[in-house]
């Protein structure tokens, strides 16, 4: 995987770069005038291989240190594969593995970065006995007149796969009649599978999302009498959560007994975890059982339970991110106001929980907001959510079919936190129903139309942290991701760049690619300088001007990877100055190039 991605990435800097023998100049590529030219693809003679790791996990102490027995075989004929845009996401082929190995010409593509996916010709089901699915995707670029050649693709295992072993002492403290009723249900959301006393196969559940929970639930009748005294068993229900269970894991759980008395059994749960091409993780929980007695977890104040609900935002924003209201997200032409980006949370249950009770507690750098909040009557500022909306003039709450909380702040709710310049922070507080509880702080960044009273707002995206130098090395999987929002209350009025380049851009390899050390992004010297700041995400690809823009995307993500396959290491740095009525800001992007 690591030669593939090594090529796609050469393949990108080409596109970019169009990189001469030796130390010669980086010359860029001219940027077509007119006419459709396309590259092509070449994958006849691709391998795609199946990674089947079924080796047996050594636990304790040594299970970091045992070998990992992987053997990847080729793929059957019938694997689905298709390649897809990255830029506009759609498909423009579809076919068989077998197709693949029976084309005796290349495939005819339009430059583009795309991607290449495979995957079982059968559906995933939410659970089934011994039915692993593989998957796995690849990156590539096509360059006009260029001919691209994908060699390889492994595929990984795409399901989660789960197996029970209940140890020999543990069996013998059971009932075993011939009723079977000493046995393990594991669950994922609906789906659940039932492990017997001597059960050997392996269940694979789907995954529902990218982190998951299993509820491990056994049960049977249990021996409370001592040795050489008259059995009695009484029946027992252990309930386990295990959290973070991912697509492509392997979770073995072995079910044990530590010891037993005075009406009490301590079962503990280990669960070895594999993941391709990483080491092994073993976690160990205990659960002490009072026969006939269900209890409760107590909640810690203000400390998350792992199994509680997970709150996040729908759509493109990421929970973690403050949240900009400004004046670019309303149609002041409504009466009332219309807002094109409403904040709109999820909380989903873990396992068979359901919500319970919801809220959220505001917190503010404006004196303003909260004496509203206490004028409405908000003790202690909290907002009752579920079961009931103490908020329902502003915001819609209800519940899905998947049992997911659901609030979505309305237009009015929006236009009148726009009211309330400054940061607020919205702690979303939910319970589910076996009283496990989350605390999800909201950051709202207010700003009339964007920035603030000094200058433009320059924020990172997707967790990029502006205030870091950033370490990119060719061998990085996946490329960091660069992009900016830059949002001003009066327009933008100004945006320079200097490329602070050392040995990585240095001035004369910029000349050769229409590019300068200082440059004007509002105003850019050259046709040609303007076409490659769109090219490399410096400017919207759309052509659109950010003169008098309130908010922009400034991203530059497919750009950065590129800069490492060239020779020169070192600091790196790109100075963004942007302005408007009120001021000017400054920022700075930071990066070491390694090789």
């Amino acid at each position: 995987m690591k030669n593939s991605y090594k090529t796609a990435l050469l393949a990108f800097a080409a596109l970019l770069f169009a990189a001469g023998c030796g130390k010669d100049k980086i010359v860029f590529p001219e940027t077509p005038t007119g006419g459709e030219e396309t590259g092509y693809l070449v994958l006849s003679g691709m391998n795609l291989g199946v990674s089947a790791d079924v080796e047996t996990l050594v636990s304790g102490p040594d299970a970091s240190k045992a070998p990992a027995t992987r053997t990847t075989v080729d793929a059957d004929a019938d694997f689905e594969l298709s390649i897809t845009s990255n830029t506009t996401q759609a498909t423009v082929w579809e076919g068989t593995y077998g197709d693949i190995k029976a084309m005796d010409a290349p495939m005819e593509l339009q430059p583009d970065r795309y991607t290449l996916r495979a995957a079982s010709p059968d559906a995933i089901q939410p659970v089934a006995w011994e039915t692993p699915e593989y998957a796995g995707s690849t990156e590539f670029t096509i360059v006009k007149k260029t001919t691209t050649t994908v060699s390889d693709l492994v595929c990984t295992l795409s399901n989660i796969k789960t197996t029970v072993e209940l140890s020999a002492d543990l069996k013998e403290l059971f009932l075993d009649d011939g009723t079977d009723d000493l046995k393990t249900t594991v669950s994922l959301g609906e789906a659940s599978c039932v492990f017997a006393r001597d059960e050997t196969r392996a269940a694979y559940f789907g995954a529902a999302a990218a982190s998951n929970t299993l509820t491990v639930v056994l049960t049977g009748r249990y021996n409370v009498k001592g040795e050489g005294e008259t059995p009695e068993y009484q029946p027992i229900t252990m309930t386990q959560k295990i959290p973070n269970v991912k697509a492509g894991q392997w979770r073995k759980i072995a079910i044990s007994v530590e010891h037993a008395d005075e009406g009490n059994v301590q079962l503990v749960i280990t669960v070895e975890t594999w993941v391709y091409d990483e080491k092994i993780d073993v976690d160990v929980m205990s659960s002490s059982y009072s026969y006939g007695e269900e209890e409760i977890p107590d909640i810690d104040d203000e400390t998350s339970d792992p199994d509680g609900p997970q709150v996040s935002l729908d759509g493109d924003h990421l929970i973690a991110d403050p949240f900009r209201i400004s004046a670019a997200i309303f149609d002041f032409d409504f009466d009332p106001v219309r807002c094109n980006d409403l904040i709109s949370l999820i909380a989903a249950p873990q396992g068979d929980a359901t919500i319970a009770e919801a809220y959220c507690v505001f917190d503010s750098d404006n004196a303003a907001l909260l004496a509203a909040l206490d004028g409405a009557g908000y003790t202690e500022r909290k907002v009752p959510l579920y079961p009931d909306n103490g908020a329902a003039d502003y915001a819609v709450v209800r519940t899905d079919n998947a049992d997911r909380l659901l609030v979505k702040v309305n237009d009015a709710g929006m236009y009148g936190l726009y009211g309330y310049e400054g940061t607020h922070t919205a702690k979303i507080v939910v319970t589910d129903s076996r009283n496990r509880r989350t605390y999800t702080p909201l950051t709202l960044s207010v700003a009339k139309g964007g920035g603030s009273e000094t200058g433009p707002a320059i924020t990172g995206l997707d967790g990029f942290d502006l205030d870091t130098r950033h370490t990119i090395a060719p061998t990085d999987n996946p490329p960091l991701k660069v992009a900016l929002d830059v949002t001003s209350a009066t327009g933008i009025t100004g945006f320079r760049i200097e490329i602070l380049g050392g040995d990585v851009l240095p001035a004369n390899e910029l000349a050769s690619l229409s590019l300068a050390p200082d440059m004007d992004l509002l105003h850019p010297a050259t046709d040609a300088m303007k076409s490659r700041l769109q090219e490399l995400g410096f400017l919207p690809k759309d052509g659109s001007s950010i003169e008098g823009a309130t908010s922009m995307r400034f991203d530059i993500s497919e750009f950065v990877p590129a800069m490492t396959v060239l020779d020169g290491t070192g600091n790196c740095d790109f100075r963004l100055t942007v302005s408007d009525a009120a001021g000017t800001t400054v920022k700075t992007l930071m990066f070491n190039v390694v090789h």
